[in-house]
């Protein structure tokens, strides 16, 4: 079986439940790959053919991406779709790039500056981003019908299901949070009122902004801030700052939502954190 059928069989069976970035992504990566390997037989690939591939001098962390997809792709032949007894996968046991997590810290003299360059809807996001740890696409989507009372004693809280690990949190609204909702359900338009954030262009979705449509948004204004002499960084990085500025550690790992607490200490725990001596 040639490769190109093999990608075909994994687009049409295991990418419905994917969230809508993890489809755009893998459609993308799917282009390169059936440049390099689709003609081929799947059979006649070795471990040397993904050393080979491998082997560049830029887009290291790209290439990895890519050979993760395509030993998805050997996997569900091999375990799944049993398409060729003698099949194996050969991209397990090959070497990858090692790849440093990401060190920027964003400062709260840096996260103000640039907020107040911003307009009211990407100032919302970053405040809710900032006060919840939550990813971008969990803030951008965020609906109204997500503010909720718990239980008799009304307390208020935020409902997330995160759309990457599918964690349920529940996120208590503090005062602070309840001021940024506030400034929310007065924004313009006034309908419909379906998102927490919305913008005056229609689309699609309605007034809601698209996940490409708000990184657009951002990259106009961060690269403003850049052209100002201002060090560049990434809406990711808001959920680095909540984690890395909580004074409970083991708080900031549940509001991260994260499956261990080893991800959260190695990839987002980014500023000098306090402890206490011994005596």
């Amino acid at each position: 079986m040639r490769m190109d059928e093999l990608f075909d069989r994994f687009r049409e069976e295991c990418m419905d439940d994917l969230r809508d970035r993890t489809r755009r992504d893998y459609e993308r990566m799917f282009v390169k790959l059936r440049q390099e390997f689709g003609t081929r037989e799947a059979r006649d690939i070795r471990p040397r053919d993904i050393v080979k591939f491998l082997s560049v001098k830029t887009g290291r962390v790209h290439r990895n991406r890519l050979v993760m997809l395509l030993s998805m792709v050997f996997s569900k032949a091999v375990g799944k779709w049993c398409i060729d007894d003698d099949l194996r996968n050969p991209c397990t046991g090959v070497e990858r790039w090692t790849t440093k997590p990401r060190t920027r810290y964003v400062t709260d003299e840096e996260f103000v500056a640039f907020r107040a360059t911003c307009p009211a809807a990407l100032q919302i996001a970053m405040d809710l981003a900032l006060l919840t740890g939550q990813r971008q696409g969990d803030i951008v989507g965020l609906k109204w019908e997500q503010v909720k009372t718990n239980g008799p004693r009304k307390e208020w809280y935020i409902e997330i299901r995160q759309g990457k690990t599918g964690k349920h949190l529940g996120i208590g609204i503090s005062p602070a949070i309840e001021e940024v909702l506030q400034r929310a359900r007065l924004m313009p338009p006034d309908a419909p009122r379906e998102y927490v954030i919305r913008t005056n262009a229609r689309n699609k979705r309605g007034l809601r902004f698209t996940p490409d449509g708000f990184r657009a948004v951002w990259q106009v204004y961060m690269r403003d801030w850049e052209r100002r002499g201002n060090p560049e960084f990434h809406f990711h990085d808001i959920r680095a700052k909540a984690i890395s500025d909580n004074k409970n550690f083991q708080n900031a790992y549940l509001l991260a939502g994260h499956i261990s607490q080893a991800i959260t200490r190695k990839v987002y725990d980014r500023n000098i954190r306090m402890v206490e001596p011994l005596r």
